[in-house]
């Protein structure tokens, strides 16, 4: 009886602490993810201030960052497009696409707004992701009804810093 209470108690300790170090992992990196975004917005909004156009501050930041996606993860790309099937594509390119448009006109607001009018206003991306998830993909993430407070808190939030 102990040894399959032990067993048990392992599996679980197992599965929690497995749990846990994914949730440590994915808070990491959205908060390397925020540092990259927060960097990389005063940098861009140098560059389309005094440098260059919007598309064309684009276009290069697009393209080093693929450079640099290929150059440390190049050995995943191989095996994730010898086996997704064609059809995975679609939604990739996709994302591509919007990621692009997205950037592209966030770099123009930039050009028109003080960044930090813009940014929180760009950083509301979440709100259209929360609605899109709700409509779309329902059955893979949950939208309840904390997450539908915080998306509140978060509009009141980016009014109150962008009329500030």
């Amino acid at each position: 009886m102990h040894k399959v209470i032990g067993k048990l108690s392992n599996v679980l300790t197992g599965r929690i602490s497995g749990k846990l170090d994914n949730s440590w992992i994915g808070i990491t990196a959205a908060i390397i993810s925020a540092l990259g975004y927060g960097s990389g917005a005063i940098a861009s909004k140098h560059v389309v201030t005094n440098h260059t156009g919007p598309v064309t501050a684009t276009a290069f930041s697009l393209l080093f960052g693929g450079i640099l996606v290929f150059g440390l993860f190049y050995r995943d790309l191989k095996v994730d497009f010898k086996c997704s099937p064609t059809k995975a594509w679609i939604p990739v390119i996709f994302t591509g696409i919007s990621a692009s448009i997205g950037v592209t006109f966030w770099f123009l607001s930039m050009v028109r707004l003080p960044l930090v009018v813009s940014a929180p206003l760009v950083g509301a991306y979440p709100l259209v992701s929360i609605i899109l998830a709700w409509i779309f993909i329902r059955k893979l993430d949950m939208v309840s009804w904390k997450t539908i407070c915080g998306a509140v808190l978060v509009v009141i939030g980016i009014t109150f810093v962008s009329i500030g």
